[in-house]
């Protein structure tokens, strides 16, 4: 009996019908193992390992840091920059400015606002608080300030002993004394802050858009006094020392005292014929800077908000300014 078999072709047919699914597994799983390579030995692939190298690293730095603040006070170092804050350039003993607040009170509502004003200013700007050794230990409650001052961009330095503001002649005594301008060197320009103010991050201008001025801040009304509130103020540190070189504190509120120093200075330079001597600002160019008892639309700044300000209108060009304090130091 004679057995047929089947064609050639018929069982060629079938073994390639066999071994095509097998042949796509393989070349899809090839592919699969190639692009996987080279996308993990590329310059921006992060790995699971070296994510959790980074953050046990950043963990015993904040533990290490931790346990080094039990002392009365931060020894004045270089600040060291970290390098899980990408961009970061704020250096306190290089930089030509700074931004200052003076405050012996404690408050919980004090680190939102400094680490607002940290953000708005920028990474290239330095935070300086001063304030009581004993005020130390409730700034570093805040993991969110740690971070700031771990990377240098803001610091805090103390106060002598027994240094308080209990009414506003105490504050323009310590604003009219040389030391302070001369522990802010090398910064050439200072922007002073308290905490009843406040910069609007929908603001077009920047702080440094008025560096030219020696001395810039919110409009008084000339019922409420002359010249610029010093509460949220731009100032040049050597003309300040300039002015405390030649003249003597007469107990005036320190920002209406600076103001009509250097208009007497100005005077004087221009009568001697000196070019480019003191720049003061028109109300109208300070009223962009900032607002207080002067209305503007779209400020840079605010000055006690909650005292002479339309909340209505603040909610939707300025919603920071929930964050000042609204109980304010004794005349």
């Amino acid at each position: 009996m004679l057995v047929q078999l089947p064609a050639f072709s018929n069982v060629g047919k079938v073994k390639v019908k066999q071994l095509l699914w097998p042949s796509l597994w393989f070349i899809l799983l090839l592919w699969f193992l190639i692009d996987t390579i080279k996308v993990s030995g590329s310059p921006g692939a992060i790995s699971t390992s070296s994510t959790n190298s980074s953050s046990y690293s950043l963990s015993g730095k904040v533990h290490k840091y931790y346990t080094s603040i039990k002392r009365p006070f931060l020894k004045q170092q270089s600040p060291q920059i970290d390098n899980s804050l990408s961009g970061v350039t704020a250096n306190i003993s290089t930089s030509n400015k700074v931004a200052v607040i003076v405050e012996t009170r404690q408050s919980g509502g004090l680190i939102p606002l400094v680490l607002h004003f940290a953000s708005v200013l920028g990474p290239d700007w330095p935070v300086l608080i001063y304030t009581p050794a004993e005020n130390f230990g409730s700034f570093h409650t805040s993991h969110a300030l740690l971070r700031y001052i771990k990377a240098g961009r803001i610091v805090i330095r103390p106060l002598a002993d027994g240094v308080y503001f209990p009414n506003w002649d105490s504050v323009s005594e310590f604003i009219t004394q040389k030391w302070m301008w001369e522990d802010l060197a090398p910064a050439e320009h200072v922007l002073i802050f308290q905490a009843d103010s406040v910069l609007c991050a929908n603001s077009v201008r920047s702080v440094e858009d008025f560096f030219e001025w020696d001395l810039i801040g919110a409009p008084i009304k000339p019922q409420l006094g002359i010249g610029y509130n010093g509460g949220l103020s731009l100032r040049k540190r050597r003309t300040m020392l300039r002015v405390l070189d030649e003249f003597d504190w007469k107990k005036d509120p320190e920002d209406q005292w600076f103001f009509a120093r250097l208009g007497e200075m100005r005077a004087a330079d221009e009568e001697a014929g000196i070019e480019n001597g003191i720049k003061l600002p028109s109300m109208e160019i300070a009223r962009t800077f900032a607002v207080e008892s002067i209305d503007y639309p779209h400020p840079l700044g605010l000055h006690q908000p909650n005292r002479f300000l339309k909340n209505e209108k603040l909610n939707e060009w300025c919603p920071e300014y929930k964050l000042v304090r609204t109980d304010r130091i004794s005349s």
